[in-house]
């Protein structure tokens, strides 16, 4: 038998035009990619605009600079078909070579580093999670000096846990809260998953279930996918894609509500606050510190320590008119809402620009999305650079930070003390540093929550029957980072303004959210970017995008779907809800999209996944998972035809539902 009939034989026939077809969408894909020039001349950010050619007039590299460097982008990277899983690589699937060295084939190699980036992205928001419910459990039993705050969430899960809590503290009921959370976390002996049984509705846990993708925990399910995908392990595609499912299902339950719930214990819940955003905020007078990443521990005793009178008076004393603090991505949100008084600027694409003001003495570094090219913007700026966590070290940073294993946090008073201390030294060592503040500024709300939802409306009725009766056409999640591979924002604001008009809500979390905090659209002067229903809806009581603050608060987004579809008596699957993350760019962006679709919300991109280079997996995950999920992943990288494709899906869903 022939190579060529055994391959038939055996069902590994390619067509001759599979990968011609293949590699001519990369290639057309890849001529959609923005420049930097497209960014000076297209984001819709003015602030934006401005720092991009500040930075190419003063020589300074950002990561639109690199970006253009790394042009043309790979092919077979960008469809998914080059695997570097062993050494007997690495392969690509061609024409002339459609089986790995293994004999692992374009679909097998596209599901497995799919998988591989969903166990990157349960890892990442998992890590975070982890750390905070770690600290809620040794809050709880006095080993380090923090308040548990969230006094009334830790009823309610205790509640939901079936705790008994007759004659129990509320440290007490935190300790085997955080105990539930972790077990969940880190099980490795099968059993019963708590926090999936106390907040997943009936209908997901049923669904769940009948596909066999109940999640072990998030621990056993990133072992096990990274086990599945290892050389010669698993060989049929579409088994792997179930671990890819169970991971959407560990990303959801484990990484975000399981560290939301921990967050809010400890910290308490979301408050609704106005603050100005984008770059005309920065102050020239005072000693300034980003707060960048995603670990609120240190940075939360960081503020708290700036606003002591010792260091109040310290600044004085060094000439400053007080200690000012601005929020990077989700450290910088999660404390906005909880303390107060930061100032969001942008997210992790645009972290070089803020840099490059020369307006900040201190950038303070927990974990993620610290791209490691910030330290060569810092050091032309005299930006002292801190890192605080063992998992994100930069060169030339200083490190001030706990022990990876958490047990020095009771020394969090200590660290926070010789970070404010620095930044005080380096605002007297930076006088001369020129700076270059671009005049723009937006108000924004932020800090929405269903407990913040229900104190203003009393409950989610209101908004239920506002979607019935056609006020509100549908609401989306907006989230997801942003990517290069677009003019930076774009898509993300094209998008809303379409929707908006046609009197679609909009709830936004993480990195999306920052362009709609900096741009007016978390303002209540934005009505007039709402189609007239909503504007009636809204009635000049909230802004038109409301802004549930970090990644991990696409918990407190579901919790409020959740509530508005028990009123209007239907499965989250079947109303007008979505996921859209226009520009999401990382492993925790394939979570997050994969997490909503778990939960029955198609989700909406302009950027695709590497998957181009297998039609099954492409097309499992693009319709495939309609029957079973009730859900499915769309693309279009004009997000205007995005826009009216989500538009249009609104549409039938009411139809559906019956409703006008």
């Amino acid at each position: 038998m022939t190579k060529e009939q055994h391959s038939h034989e055996h069902g590994h026939h390619h067509d001759h035009n599979d990968f011609t077809d293949y590699t001519a969408a990369v290639k057309a894909y890849r001529e959609t990619f923005a420049s930097k020039a497209d960014v000076m001349d297209q984001a819709p950010d003015p602030a934006v605009r401005e720092m991009v050619k500040y930075m190419d007039e003063q020589g300074v590299e950002n990561c639109f600079d690199r970006f253009d460097k790394q042009k043309p982008h790979c092919t077979f990277g960008l469809a998914g078909v080059c695997c570097r899983t062993c050494s007997l690589g690495p392969c690509k699937i061609t024409e002339r070579s459609p089986r790995g060295t293994c004999g692992a084939d374009a679909d097998l190699i596209v599901a497995r580093n799919l998988v591989r980036a969903a166990a990157g992205g349960v890892a990442a928001h998992g890590a975070r999670a982890c750390e905070v419910m770690l600290t809620l459990k040794k809050a709880a039993v006095g080993e380090v000096d923090l308040p548990i705050l969230g006094k009334e969430t830790v009823r309610n899960m205790a509640s939901a846990f079936g705790l008994a809590t007759k004659d129990k503290s509320v440290e007490e009921l935190a300790n085997e809260i955080a105990d539930i959370l972790l077990e969940d976390m880190s099980r490795t002996v099968p059993g019963p998953h708590r926090t999936l049984e106390a907040v997943a509705t009936p209908e997901r846990r049923q669904t769940w279930k009948e596909l066999g993708l109940l999640p072990v925990g998030a621990y056993h399910e990133v072992f096990e996918a990274l086990h599945q995908t290892t050389v010669g392990t698993q060989g049929d595609w579409r088994k792997a894609m179930d671990q890819f499912m169970r991971l959407g299902i560990a990303f959801s339950m484990n990484s975000v509500v399981g560290g939301s719930i921990a967050s809010d214990c400890l910290y308490g819940t979301p408050k609704r606050t106005t603050v100005k955003a984008n770059l005309a905020a920065l102050k020239t007078d005072t000693v300034n510190i980003a707060i960048h990443g995603h670990a609120p521990m240190l940075a939360t005793k960081v503020i708290e320590a700036a606003r002591s009178d010792k260091f109040v008076k310290m600044a004085e004393e060094a000439g400053a008119a007080g200690i000012q603090f601005y929020g990077i991505c989700c450290s910088g949100l999660s404390s906005l809402y909880r303390l107060g008084g930061v100032i969001p600027l942008s997210n992790a694409n645009g972290s070089e620009l803020v840099l490059a003001t020369g307006a900040l003495d201190l950038w303070l570094a927990d974990i993620q999305e610290v791209f490691p090219g910030i330290m060569d913007v810092a050091d032309c700026y005299k930006t002292v650079v801190v890192t605080t966590n063992e998992s994100n070290r930069l060169p030339g940073a200083e490190h001030i930070g706990y022990r990876r294993d958490l047990e020095d946090l009771d020394k969090l008073p200590e660290l926070a003390d010789r970070i404010v201390t620095r930044a005080i030294e380096s605002f007297t060592n930076r006088r001369d540093v020129q700076r270059h503040i671009p005049d723009h500024e937006m108000e924004a709300e932020v800090g929405f929550s269903l407990e913040t939802l229900d104190a203003h409306y009393g409950c989610m009725e209101r908004v239920a029957s506002a979607i019935i009766n056609g006020q509100i056409k549908g609401i989306i999640n907006l989230a997801g980072c942003t990517n290069t591979r677009i003019v930076y924002e774009k898509a993300i604001v094209e998008v809303v303004d379409i929707l908006l008009k046609n009197n679609v809500l909009v709830f936004t979390n993480g990195c999306a959210s920052f362009p709609m905090a900096k741009l007016g659209y978390c303002s209540k002067k934005a009505l007039n970017k709402c189609g007239e229903k909503l504007q009636i809806f809204l009635r000049g009581e909230l802004p038109p995008v409301w802004h549930f603050g970090e990644c991990i608060d696409n918990a407190h987004a579901v919790a409020t779907f959740r509530e508005i579809a028990g009123y209007a008596g239907h499965q989250m699957k079947d109303m007008p809800f979505a996921e859209v993350t226009p520009e999401w760019s990382n492993e925790k962006g394939v979570g997050a999209a994969l997490a909503f679709r778990m939960l029955g919300f198609d989700s909406y991109h302009c950027v695709h996944a590497p998957v181009q280079g297998s039609e099954k997996v492409r097309d499992f995950l693009y319709g495939g998972t309609r029957e079973l999920l009730g859900s499915s992943m769309k693309v279009d990288t004009d997000p205007k035809k995005l826009a009216a494709m989500i538009i249009a899906d609104f549409e039938e869903a009411r139809s559906n539902l019956c409703w006008r």
